[in-house]
């Protein structure tokens, strides 16, 4: 497996974790690669952290801040040397094994552009909250485009391996906050796909993610990028709308938690219109009331 893997890690204030994600990558199993470490004008310890490691492999770019994970990605493309791309936030971790695991499944399967694998949530390392996919083991090579849609796969850049001629389907969107699910969608629109089922990405919650701190426009992005899809034919609208009713009941849900009832049922009687036959909505809104107010 001679294939050099650029990896981007694009970070901002990530001191306390950074140096653990580094760690993951150092001690793959597979060892051509390179680690393009983008900062977003980090106003902590990251850099000092970063520089401990005298790696030659670890190379630190800082772009300023600016405040967009898309551009941040982008500039570590910019300076990208290998055939082979994958990505890694500030704060996960990875399995040993899983460089190794991908690029001999993209080896063994030349007709797919791009492989994901399975991974879990973790608070406490090393302990599971909850996996991506039911399943943990098997592989799976088809076009997965409509899959996203039908929460069957998660669009995680962190489990993402990809040849880098698959850039020609395009680069990540600069102007929103969440922009992983758009590339990978996007990617799944051009080419078949590996799926990996075997749980090889550690996806670290706590408070100051960013999927914690900005998870209005997340969900936001999700809405906008089945409504696109829908738009221009590509999604056929049954699927469309089922995915559209899903995507506003799991907002609401979210407000419902943060005790914000008007929100949440704004959000409920938005799915109402995909699904006009569903009480789901009304029962929902009566339990954002109930539970706002208990």
């Amino acid at each position: 497996m001679h294939h050099k893997v650029s990896i981007i890690i694009s970070s901002y204030n990530g001191a306390p974790y950074i140096g653990e994600t580094i760690e993951s990558v150092i001690n793959q199993t597979y060892d051509n690669w390179e680690l393009l470490i983008v900062d977003d004008g980090s106003t902590d310890e990251t850099e000092q952290v970063v520089a401990s490691f005298h790696n030659e492999r670890v190379r630190f770019i800082r772009a300023g801040r600016i405040g967009r994970n898309g551009r941040i990605k982008n500039i570590g493309l910019d300076n990208a040397s290998g055939d082979m791309i994958a990505f890694i936030d500030h704060d996960d971790l990875w399995a040993s094994n899983k460089l190794e695991v991908q690029v001999r499944a993209l080896q063994q399967y030349p007709e797919a552009g791009f492989c994901l694998v399975n991974g879990y949530n973790f608070k406490e390392k090393g302990k599971p909250v909850s996996f991506f996919y039911q399943q943990q083991d098997g592989v799976k090579v088809d076009n997965v485009f409509l899959s996203f849609f039908q929460s069957r796969l998660s669009a995680w850049t962190q489990t993402l391996l990809m040849r880098r001629e698959c850039l020609q389907a395009g680069r990540f969107n600069e102007t929103g906050l969440f922009v992983d699910p758009e590339f990978i969608i996007n990617l799944a629109s051009h080419f078949k796909a590996v799926i990996w089922y075997e749980p090889l990405v550690f996806h670290r919650q706590h408070q100051e993610s960013y999927s914690t701190v900005n998870w209005i426009p997340c969900h936001q992005q999700g809405i906008n990028i089945i409504e696109k899809y829908k738009n221009n034919k590509m999604l056929p609208a049954v699927l469309a709308n089922d995915a559209l009713f899903k995507s506003h009941i799991n907002f609401g849900e979210k407000y419902i938690i943060r005790k914000e009832p008007l929100n949440a049922i704004s959000h409920f009687l938005k799915a109402w219109r995909y699904k006009i036959f569903s009480l789901a909505p009304f029962k929902k809104s009566m339990k954002a009331i109930l539970y706002t107010f208990r």
